[in-house]
């Protein structure tokens, strides 16, 4: 009679156990190397307890067979230290918290601390909350992050994907998120709630790939749902950052014209603060669209519009030149700080694919010549790409960008 052969365990759990060795201790050099250890340690980085679920569930039913070998007992020991390894990354999730209060408190000082009145408010599982009272300090919604990582359009959030803003219908798109009067409300959207203010979304990609709504949907649901219309753009993509520059700088002040002069008949005022947030190569773009406001150099054919934003937000970007050629204009720190709106950049200390180490560079020549608040958070043990999961590393910063932007509505 045919059996089947059995897998060991150690084999069945040594993805786990190396992604997690990866998400503890990151490759930090040869790029190729560490991009590949970077996306093999997105399981554990960004699903500690997803993946200890499972490798606990594995290890019982193997411990549990009649008949047990050596190979068990190995593979039990290396799913304990796979646990206990996630542990660790989970508690560095749980640290994410107090680093972003330290950061609002110290960033901008009172006017970065305890919430003023108006500030939005809302247990991020709770998808009916539409609140603009204070916020609390931050809780970790559990049974959200266990049950439901992927975040989804929640009730009292209506949708309008694949909009377009600009002459090439493929790269000037964009998802528009606004708050319902009640769930499933269909009504047009001149119709809608007041809108408090524009919180856009710049995807990442190396700027050559990439597309709206697939990076930080939690947070484009939240100021959703808190009041505020909310989109998530793509841009035009290059095979070379530089090969695309200006153009995706000037696609997304192209959507900033959109939402002054088109914003209107979808619900959005005319006057309406817009704060630009981006990921990875999209916070190059909103730190850049926030230092040359206005600049006529990268608004071609609509120098006429004012293109100031009341705050840009960057999460693991990079904020470096995009090439030699354009060494001189494409490096937001070639661009003088003295106009730049309210800024919060917030990094992961174990970012191999974009370190650290540009984010201190841009945060140094902002404070050195910016009078306005400028906010900046390292998030202990994080990595590239944070803000796909409903982690509890990326709701606390879902709630501190809350309080940033809601400052500014």
């Amino acid at each position: 009679m045919y059996r089947p052969t059995r897998v060991p365990l150690p084999v069945l759990v040594a993805p786990a156990a190396a992604s997690t060795a990866l998400a503890l201790r990151p490759v930090r050099g040869p790029f190729p190397a560490a991009t590949a250890g970077w996306v093999a340690s997105l399981p554990a980085q960004e699903l500690p307890l997803h993946v200890g679920a499972l490798v606990g569930a594995v290890t019982a039913h193997a411990w549990g067979r009649g008949q047990r070998r050596p190979s068990d007992l190995v593979g039990a020991g290396i799913a304990a230290l796979t646990c206990a390894g996630l542990g660790t990354v989970l508690a560095r999730h749980l640290a994410a918290g107090p680093a972003l209060e330290r950061a609002l408190r110290e960033g901008a000082g009172s006017r970065a601390g305890e919430p003023q009145e108006g500030a939005g408010s809302r247990a991020e599982g709770d998808d009916t909350a539409t609140t603009t009272s204070s916020a609390p300090r931050h809780r970790t919604p559990w049974p959200t992050v266990l049950t439901r990582p992927w975040p989804l359009p929640p009730r009292g959030v209506r949708a309008r994907r694949g909009m377009v803003y600009g002459p090439d219908p493929r790269a000037n798109r964009f998802d528009l998120y606004t708050r319902a009067d009640r769930a499933g409300d269909r009504r047009s959207f001149a119709d809608a709630p007041a809108v408090r203010g524009v919180l856009v979304h710049v995807h990442g990609g190396h700027f050559r790939a990439g597309g709206p709504s697939r990076e930080s949907r939690a947070m484009l649901f939240d100021h959703a749902r808190r009041g505020w219309a909310a989109i998530s753009a793509t841009y035009t993509l290059s095979p070379t950052p530089e090969g695309g520059f200006p153009q995706h700088l000037v696609d997304v002040k192209r959507l900033i014209r959109w939402i002054r002069v088109e914003g209107p008949a979808h619900g959005i005022p005319a006057g309406a603060p817009i704060v630009v947030a981006g990921s990875s190569a999209g916070a190059h773009i909103a730190m850049m669209s926030a230092l040359a406001a206005g600049d006529p150099r990268f608004q071609p054919g609509f120098t006429d519009v004012d293109t100031t934003l009341a705050g840009a937000v960057g999460l693991y970007g990079y904020y470096g030149r995009l090439g030699a050629a354009t060494r001189d204009v494409s490096d937001p720190v070639r661009h003088p700080a003295s106009a730049a709106p309210p800024v919060l950049v917030v990094h992961g200390t174990h970012d191999t694919y974009t370190p650290v180490t540009g984010a201190r560079r841009l945060v140094r020549h902002l404070r050195a010549g910016s009078s306005n608040p400028v906010v900046y958070a390292e998030l202990p043990g994080a990595q590239h790409g944070f803000d796909a999961v409903r982690s509890p590393r990326y709701l606390a910063v879902v709630e501190a960008v809350a309080r940033f932007t809601d400052r500014y509505a």
